[in-house]
């Protein structure tokens, strides 16, 4: 299910959402992706490629940025002055695909939705 989650099916899925409700979703979402930074250090061997590691991490402070830019806007009851909900999920899937995350974004929003 997780490989299937793409921009298109987070938007709908938002959409259906009153602000607070997107706010507490990507905050969650957001959380997630912290725990994913444990497996870094949780690596039992020395990496094979450590500039991929930081390219990595660089890119998971990303998606943190773009996550809590659009709560706050959320959580401020602004839904003019933001990314359209489609913008923003664009946003996030290229932001990861372009720091190698991928896994790591569908994986948390895939765990979101199916704690919902």
């Amino acid at each position: 299910m997780a490989d299937e989650l793409n921009p298109q099916i987070l938007s709908e899925w938002l959409a259906g959402m009153s602000l607070p409700e997107r706010a507490r979703i990507l905050n969650r979402i957001s959380h997630d992706l912290t725990i994913c930074t444990r497996e870094f250090e949780a690596a039992t061997e020395p990496f094979k490629e450590p500039a991929l590691v930081i390219k990595m991490l660089i890119g998971l402070s990303e998606l943190q940025h773009q996550l809590s830019a659009q709560i706050g806007h959320y959580m401020d009851g602004e839904e003019l002055k933001v990314y359209p909900i489609d913008v923003f999920t664009k946003i996030l899937f290229e932001k990861a695909s372009r720091y190698q995350i991928l896994p790591f974004l569908r994986g948390a929003i895939g765990r979101i939705k199916t704690r919902r």
